[in-house]
């Protein structure tokens, strides 16, 4: 009998096949190929736990499967790792795309609509793009399908291609990230050609080479090796940011609500933002070597959760909320990770995929309900009429805002918790854990906000009056997602661990070298690399505690704004009394069009101008040249006359002329 390790090909291979099949012949499947990416995607999910329960037993799977071009100093091929970070991963990423491909049942599945075979083939794509990008075991396979994720995300954002405001934003998402991964792949290539591996684990790792250059002194391309490790890690930073929203180039994710309301909430909980947190956390032990590139993941983590909270509280569109929801969540994650937090920034996105997925298939009930409406301020009163819908939602909210003991709580102390301890030992990053404290304010106050404008009060529209039934197949993801919103948190009972002293073997242990090292490196070496004290007893249970408190209360004060502000019958507008301010956030700090400004007015005049240099002066030698010879072999075709007595004359003359010469030199007319 087949192994769950030797059987680990068939859990992207089944989406894949999803795809075919459907793309094929989807127009004449029930559902229009639904079942199809169901069946595969429920397959992948059993594979995927199978693994995760074999990864448990304590084996690790590393095999190559296909070389596909090899040189003398390297070889390239496509792998599988499997180990604690990818097991884990796999399990949240067909468990989020099975329970979407349900959801899409009802949401989908409308009279009227078109193309749904080349959603669902769309879906199956992309399932199979993210779950072999998952495991892949080297660095330009995890490339590829990064590619392959982004080519998948401008394909769903734009299915209503038909809508201007939908195909736009499929190109922004497409270009913005592509900027991104140009850096990325400028990395990929450096980290090949000083290493000569772009393996992710096992003693031939790029891993392992760049430790040994470090610890060596070795010196690469005229640089340190510590710092030429940092400038790889930092192009390679570059798609992550790009993929993963963050500051700069988060400004794709907002427009990116154009698509299907399940195509959010796949690419915000497990697939295309997922992707650059989860490419850092298997880089990890890469990074850990370069505290400078640790350190700017930190603060770029940081000042995007709170970067993106802010303008979160001004939105009135439900999806709107939530995609900055995403920026600023995925920012903890960043954070998190920067201050030597592996676990923690792990069990976020873990706790984020089931939370966020929830919330964005409970916008797409909202939805349904308000027979497609939008905006928050339509509707109200929907907490009596969809009771599944308001509770599930209001587990994914209290998850989103920190609150105890949903599962965010958990994971967002954990990560501040981190941030905390390193800022008290370099108080530099005491910067990066207040734009994360901060920010929790901010999270628990546009979430609630959110969920009185739209279950609580009276209805405000004849749309919330009147609301559409929603069915089985929409509401059984929720419940499914409601319960892990409220119960994932348990994976990780670190906190507790760390209060009593008990050895609780659960997430914390789980990525650490008890169940096989990830990247070659322990978890507690993680800590060690960045100069943390690895035990949590005694001391630091006084600061754990203030740092939850100090969370806690600012998740309770931002939640007790929104309530006294939106919880009435008929609630105001209370942001407009910013002003300006609100003006500023309304418009997203102007980032667009700051993008817009450099694109138009200084890259092109900037492109236009060495576009002319390249035209008139490097062309212009070259063809300069080219044009010197092209006059001469002109006049000279004009000899090919094909007249022989021409020929004859000019042979006579040639003759002459040559006598002439000889006879100058020799004397001959002296």
């Amino acid at each position: 009998m087949a192994t769950a390790f030797e059987l680990a090909p068939a859990i992207a291979a089944l989406p894949l096949a999803a795809f075919v099949v459907v793309l094929l012949v989807g127009d004449s499947m029930p559902k229009k190929g639904a079942f199809a990416g169901i069946i595969a995607t429920a397959g992948s999910l059993v594979l995927s736990l199978w693994a995760l329960a074999t990864v448990a037993g304590g084996e690790v799977y590393n095999q190559e499967l296909y070389e596909w071009a090899a040189g003398e100093e390297i070889a390239f091929h496509f792998g599988i790792l499997i180990d604690p970070l990818s097991a884990l991963m796999l399990v949240i990423v067909s468990l989020v795309a099975l329970l979407v491909h349900v959801f899409s049942l009802g949401y989908m599945n409308e009279e009227g609509e078109t193309g749904l075979p080349r959603y669902y083939a769309e879906l199956g794509l992309f399932t199979f793009s993210m779950l072999a990008f998952v495991y892949a075991d080297n660095l330009l396979m995890a490339f590829m399908f990064f590619e392959l994720v982004g080519l998948c995300s401008y394909l769903l954002i734009g299915f209503w291609f038909r809508t201007p405001s939908a195909s736009s934003a499929a190109k922004k998402a497409f270009l913005v990230t592509r900027f991104g991964d140009y850096f990325f792949l400028i990395g990929v290539v450096g980290i090949a050609a000083t290493f000569g591996t772009l393996s992710f684990a096992g003693e031939s790792s790029f891993v392992v080479a760049a430790e040994e250059a470090i610890s060596g002194g070795e010196t690469l391309f005229g640089f340190g090796a510590e710092t030429w490790v940092t400038i790889l890690g930092l192009l390679v930073l570059g798609g992550v940011i790009g993929k993963s929203a963050q500051f700069p180039l988060h400004t794709w994710l907002p427009d990116a609500m154009e698509g299907p309301t399940t195509v959010s909430a796949l690419i915000h909980a497990a697939t295309m933002v997922a992707a650059g947190v989860y490419l850092v956390a298997r880089m990890y032990g890469f990074y850990a070597l370069s505290p400078t590139a640790l350190a700017i993941i930190a603060f770029v983590g940081g000042f995007t959760a709170l970067f993106a909270a802010s303008m979160g509280v001004v939105k009135d569109d439900i999806k709107q909320v939530l995609a900055y929801s995403t920026i600023s969540q995925y920012g903890y994650m960043m954070l998190g990770l920067g201050v030597g937090g592996y676990v923690a920034g792990v069990f976020h996105l873990m706790n984020h995929a089931f939370f966020k997925a929830l919330l964005f298939l409970g916008a797409g009930a909202v939805i349904i309900l308000m027979h497609h409406e939008q905006d928050m301020w339509k509707m109200g009163g929907l907490k009596d009429q969809a009771p599944v819908a308001y509770y599930t939602f209001l587990a994914g909210a209290l998850a989103l805002a920190g609150i105890v003991p949903f599962s965010g709580f958990w994971s967002k102390d954990e990560v501040l918790y981190d941030a905390l301890i390193l800022g008290l030992e370099e108080p530099i990053f005491l910067i990066a854990y207040a734009m994360g404290l901060i920010a929790v304010f901010f999270t628990g106050f546009y979430t609630f906000r959110m969920v009185f404008l739209t279950f609580h009060g009276e209805p405000r529209s004849e749309a919330a009056r009147d609301p559409h039934p929603i069915g089985a197949a929409v509401k059984l993801p929720l419940i499914v997602l409601g319960v892990l919103a409220v119960v994932a948190g348990i994976v990780n009972l670190a906190p507790i661990a760390k209060l009593t002293g008990a050895e609780i073997v659960f997430l914390e242990h789980w990525l650490d070298g008890e169940y096989g090292a990830v990247e070659g490196l322990t978890y507690h070496e993680y800590h060690e690399l960045m100069g943390h004290e690895t035990s949590y007893i005694g001391s630091e249970t006084l600061t754990m505690l203030l740092g939850a408190a100090l969370s806690l209360g600012l998740a309770f004060a931002g939640a007790g704004l929104a309530w006294t502000l939106y919880n009435v019958p008929e609630p105001k507008e209370h942001t407009r009394r910013l002003g300006r301010a609100r003006e500023v956030l309304g418009n997203n700090y102007y980032q667009d069009e700051y993008q817009v400004w450099l694109a138009r007015d200084l890259t092109l005049p900037f492109s236009r101008t060495a576009d002319r240099f390249d035209q008139s002066v490097i062309d212009g030698v070259v063809n300069g040249v080219s044009s010197v010879s092209l006059f001469g072999s002109g006049r000279m075709k004009r000899l090919q006359t094909g007249v022989v007595t021409n020929y004859a004359a000019l042979l006579v003359l040639g003759f002459l002329a040559l006598l002439v010469i000889f006879g100058i030199n020799g004397g001959w007319f002296v």
